[in-house]
């Protein structure tokens, strides 16, 4: 069964976007979309970035029998490269180590030993641990 005439409409091929009111509209949607996406991206960015940590910090290290130990570091950040001295006492040595966004790694040498610490900073104070179990906590001072 075929319809009537009046029902059936000729299909016409599709217009040509072009003209000046389409291209602004593109140019519209690219600019919305480049926003739109650094806005996206920015938190994430700023999440990457490293805090800063050169200075004097009091670095106090609670041990498994609760013993407390206070060391002092100064730390020199180039980027995410950190190096400086820290000394305990009669202990003093030299320090190195990398931050990566709130990550933190830190290796203290002395004349016969080394110590690892790994956790995590806001910029002004440190939470890690030595890879013997040791918790510290230190403040800028």
């Amino acid at each position: 069964m075929a319809l009537p005439q009046r029902f059936v409409t000729p299909l016409a091929p599709p217009r040509a976007a072009t003209g000046p009111r389409v291209l602004r509209r593109a140019s519209f949607t690219g600019a919305l979309a480049a926003v739109l996406g650094c806005a996206i991206c920015a938190p994430a960015a700023l999440a990457q970035s490293s805090a800063t940590l050169s200075g004097k910090w009091q670095l106090s290290c609670t041990g498994r029998r609760g013993e407390v130990r206070q060391i002092s570091l100064e730390i020199e950040q180039q980027g995410a490269t950190l190096a400086g001295s820290y000394s305990a006492g009669r202990r003093s040595g030299q320090l190195h180590g990398s931050v990566q966004g709130t990550r933190i790694s830190l290796e203290l040498e002395g004349k016969r030993r080394s110590a690892t610490l790994t956790g995590t900073t806001d910029g002004n104070s440190l939470q890690v641990q030595t890879a013997k179990g040791m918790s510290c906590t230190a403040t800028r001072q």
